[in-house]
């Protein structure tokens, strides 16, 4: 197989042996591909810098099997995040790389995800971008949430409350605890359909509502960009006692 500059974006990088890189990147066309970038850790590497995390390139690639070997390189454009917008991004990225496969093309999952990072760099808050990330990447899945009917067919008004279960979908009124619910109201679901979110308890509702409909496709082994960022929580939270939590950026 070879495969001549395809836009993609650079998921997640390591080294690999004593000079190179195993790049994970998400290509438009071709989907998940891991790619060994030979010599890339060189000091004179003519690749040194462009496949940062989180960057735009144009990638070639050639050979079979499991991992390619990588042929050239072109840098695109980078995304100029920091803080919870970071964090947001590098949970995004392996959000993609837990729940697709390898070569199996998903244009739609590149461009959100091109999307959320573009509007991240630009100011939006992560915490809000992410629900609609999250929404595409299942839709695209096929794991998509009814987010217009309730399991009976009733459609749903903004005014209701409801409870989402993992199996048996929405149905009308109060959560219960004890059943496994998620407790949403109607605006929320309403806002996550169109791609608006209209105040901080329906941006808190929609971010339970999708870490529960996640779960059972990322398994039991966490996720590492939250571990990461509960631990930088942790730590601040301890350098500043009595001051509120900044909250969670996924």
């Amino acid at each position: 197989m070879r495969v001549d500059l395809t836009p993609a974006l650079v998921l997640h990088r390591r080294p690999w042996r004593d000079t190179s890189l195993i790049v994970e990147a998400f290509s438009r066309e071709h989907g998940r591909v891991g790619a060994i970038a030979k010599g890339a850790r060189r000091a004179r590497s003519r690749w040194r810098g462009l496949l940062e995390p989180l960057s735009a390139v144009a990638l070639s690639w050639s050979g079979r099997g499991e991992l390619y070997t990588l042929t050239g390189v072109e840098y695109m454009r980078g995304y100029v995040l920091s803080g919870h917008a970071l964090m947001g991004g590098l949970y995004a990225a392996e959000l993609v790389m837990r729940l697709t496969a390898r070569d199996d093309p998903h244009p739609r999952i590149h461009d959100s995800l091109a999307a959320l990072l573009d509007a991240m760099g630009e100011g939006a808050p992560a915490i809000v971008g992410l629900r609609f990330f999250e929404r595409d990447l299942l839709e695209e899945l096929g794991y998509g949430l009814n987010l217009v009917a309730t399991g009976d067919g009733d459609p749903v008004v903004a005014e209701a409350d409801y409870a989402w279960h993992s199996e048996q979908g929405l149905r009308r009124g109060p959560a219960r605890a004890a059943a496994n619910e998620i407790a949403v109201g109607g605006r929320t679901l309403i806002g996550l359909l169109h791609g608006r979110l209209p105040d901080r308890e329906a941006v808190r509702q929609a971010r339970h509502l999708m870490q529960a409909a996640l779960a059972p496709h990322i398994g039991a082994k966490p996720l590492k960009s939250v571990q990461t960022l509960q631990a930088m929580q942790q730590f601040a939270a301890g350098g500043r006692r009595g001051e509120p939590d900044a909250g969670a950026s996924s």
